[in-house]
């Protein structure tokens, strides 16, 4: 006969779980920082419609409040525009029958005008109150602010030239992004106050315009013909599929703001520090002695046989402090005011001052990692940004301009380029037009041939050099061994190679005719060199460095 066991049965243990390899994007997300971070997919244009409003308010403030970030917009606009772009005309014109001297003495004409009718707010300006130069700079603070700029196009009739007194109809009127509307309604083909027809192309645009003391809406059309009548510029690679930008400081301002309440704080500790720096030192007795000296004198009175002289002792500390308290009221002690200075202290004082301890060791660490930041964010070196260049070396300054000058180059090729190619082109539409730029067959030809009469470059200032001296020599160097050309480096430089050499050509024509030996030219070997390859008479460096 089988009995049942009573005993407990022995516990089933379940083997360990094998961890399964993923690889799969973001599986490393092991505490949920990741997680906890919202994010979602959809369209860069709702973003910046939703943000825009909001980043071109931010952008402006800081613009306007900020030392650091007015400093370097300051510094952008110069590193892209510097005093103007200076249009260098690049015209094909061998169409139309010109020869390349024909061909460059247009270009010269052409230039000559346009910087004469750029320079004169009352012929360029709708307003007649700035320059074409002037405007492009505001272009570029509206472009940092708002990640985009606006100009209006418009043509002054016969009868409001007269009245006026000029002698051009093409005029330019720069608007700030924020009159752009942002009216939204797809089944109509609006977005974002701008209107696209059916292939995506915009047509119209509406602007809010303060009309008697009023805002109203106006739909301005995008062209006019084959000339622009809006210019809209913005770095659409930025904000891919979008109509309009967003300011590129918008991801640094945190980091703006962190900065401003960083400093802010950092000089509210240091005043209340300062405002407690001076402290004395001083033996009179507590709230406790007092009682004690009390105490001394009770014992007596309780037990005069064994505490006798007690309350002898307790006056005569009375009387020492008297004698130190009298002290204090014929000498006094005065920090602050006019008269910052300690004539006499108390018996047993000790006066003591404390220095400020805020900022602390780890501020300016921190501090200058906000920096390099919003420096990174603007496309500034962390020099320009805060004019600190006590850690910078060449190396170091080369490096940091090699990988921030392409950005000052894109932006002036896609932002403030192509709004003066706009202007230029009216301009130039114009002029032709009236027969003050003559060309060979008249206004039909130029209509016929204007993508290739109207093509252009514009010239910024050359990259900033840390040793100007080391750069000419390779120059010098490239040129020699034909690695480079005049034009690559008049063109680094913000100059017209053409120019360069037509005015050599007159200078060296004028010293020769005063007995002078022309500085130009090869100071070794090449063409009309000496002896085996040695430097020309007249060419040769001191060999000893004199």
């Amino acid at each position: 006969m089988f009995r049942r066991s009573t005993a407990p049965a022995a516990p089933k243990t379940s083997a360990p779980r094998a961890v399964t390899p993923q690889a799969r994007y973001m599986g490393h997300d092991r505490t949920g920082v990741l997680s906890m971070r919202r994010a979602v997919t959809r369209d860069v244009k709702l973003d910046v419609r939703e943000a825009a409003n909001r980043s071109f308010g931010l952008a402006f403030d800081f613009l306007q409040n900020s030392g650091w970030i007015s400093g370097a917009a300051d510094q952008i606009i110069a590193d892209m525009i510097g005093a103007e772009l200076k249009l260098n005309a690049k015209p094909d014109l061998k169409g139309l029958g010109y020869e390349e001297k024909e061909r460059a003495d247009w270009c010269r004409l052409v230039e000559k005008e346009w910087r004469r009718w750029s320079w004169t707010p009352w012929e360029c300006d709708l307003e007649g109150k700035a320059t074409v130069g002037e405007m492009l700079d505001g272009a570029a603070r509206y472009y940092l602010a708002g990640g985009e700029a606006l100009a209006v196009l418009d043509f002054m009739g016969r009868a409001d030239r007269r009245r006026y007194g000029i002698q051009t109809g093409t005029k330019v009127r720069l608007v700030s992004p924020h009159r752009l509307t942002q009216h939204t309604s797809p089944m109509e083909g609006w977005d974002q106050g701008i209107y696209h027809d059916a292939t995506g192309r915009p047509t119209h645009y509406r602007f809010r315009r303060a009309s008697s003391g009023l805002d109203v809406d106006a739909d301005i059309p995008a062209r006019d013909g084959v000339l622009m009548r809006v210019l809209h510029v913005m770095d659409r690679g930025a904000t891919p599929n979008s109509p309009r930008g967003i300011s590129p400081m918008a991801p640094a301002f945190r980091t703006i703001a962190q900065s401003d309440q960083l400093a802010d704080a950092t000089l509210t500790t240091a005043l209340l520090q300062t405002a407690f720096a001076a402290t004395i030192q001083s033996p009179e007795p507590s709230e406790v002695a007092f009682q004690a000296l009390q105490q001394l004198h009770d014992l007596e009175e309780n037990d005069p046989e064994q505490f006798e002289g007690a309350s002898d002792l307790a006056g005569d500390l009375f009387t020492v402090w008297e004698q130190r308290l009298d002290a204090l009221k014929s000498k006094a002690l005065s920090i602050g005011g006019d008269a910052s200075q300690v004539n006499h202290l108390g018996p047993g004082e000790n006066l003591q001052l404390h220095g400020a301890v805020t900022p602390g060791p780890q501020y300016l660490p921190f501090q200058q990692n906000l920096l390099r930041e919003m420096a990174r964010c603007l496309g500034v070196t962390f020099e320009n940004l805060t004019m600190d260049h006590s850690n910078a070396s060449y190396s170091s300054t080369r490096m940091a301009t090699a990988s921030i000058w392409p950005i000052t180059v894109r932006r002036r090729e896609r932002i403030i380029a192509p709004l003066a190619q706009g202007i230029y082109e009216a301009w130039l539409d114009e002029a032709i037009g009236t027969g003050r730029i003559p060309i060979k067959g008249g206004y039909a030809a130029f209509a016929a041939n204007r993508d290739k009469v109207v093509d252009s470059e514009w010239r910024g200032p050359p990259r900033p050099s840390a040793d100007p001296y080391k750069d000419a020599l390779a120059n010098k160097l490239r040129l020699e061994q034909g690695s480079t050309t005049l034009q690559q480096i008049c063109a680094e430089q913000g100059d017209d190679w053409e120019e360069t050499v037509d005015q050599i050509a007159i200078e060296a024509a004028r010293m020769r005719a005063a007995g002078i030996t022309p500085p130009f030219g090869r100071m070794s070997g090449g063409e009309g060199a000496g002896p085996q390859g040695a430097a020309a008479e007249g060419r040769r460096e001191p060999s000893n460095g004199d």
